[in-house]
């Protein structure tokens, strides 16, 4: 009997001791080399933006107008305790003011939140497969572009929009 529960606590400590090192290792097959985007539409046009630049994504958020010098500005709204401004992100990137902006993201960069009208999923490409725009095809606020499934996606790049804000 003593010579099975010996082998059993000798098994155990082989199991606790790989699952100790199991964290020393890298993560095999893990996401290296690869990037998050969010697949949106603002009007007729697909457009995408790194996870890494937004802090949270949200649909139908109360949002409350204000009067402000920006045609942009949709109104404030709340946060986790902090009051921010709310922009129609079609309009801030030089297209018509957004019919039906439902959905928004907070930028992680600036407490500033997107408002925009469609949202279209969340991909994960490759990172070598986000290029960039020729020096004289450059739109704006996209330097980069991502192709999938058929859909040339535009990157917006949010800190060169949230740059115009601040100006």
């Amino acid at each position: 009997m003593t010579e099975a529960i010996s082998t059993i606590g000798e098994r155990a400590r082989e199991l606790r001791r790989d699952f100790d090192r199991s964290f020393a290792s890298p993560p095999v097959g893990g996401s290296a080399g690869m990037t998050d985007l969010l697949a949106i539409r603002l009007g007729t046009s697909n457009l995408a933006v790194r996870l890494a630049e937004i802090a949270g994504l949200f649909v139908d958020k109360p949002t409350t107008p204000v009067p402000g010098s920006s045609a942009a500005l949709v109104g404030i709204t709340g946060f986790r305790g902090t009051i921010v401004p709310v922009y129609d992100l079609q309009q801030l990137i030089g297209q018509s003011k957004s019919l039906s902006a439902r959905w928004l993201f907070l930028a992680a960069a600036a407490p500033i939140a997107f408002a925009f009208e469609f949202f279209a999923g969340q991909l994960r490409v490759p990172s070598d497969a986000i290029k960039p725009q020729q020096a004289d095809a450059k739109q704006g606020f996209a330097h980069d572009f991502v192709r999938t499934d058929g859909v040339l996606r535009p990157i917006l790049e949010l800190k060169s929009v949230i740059a115009t804000i601040k100006n």
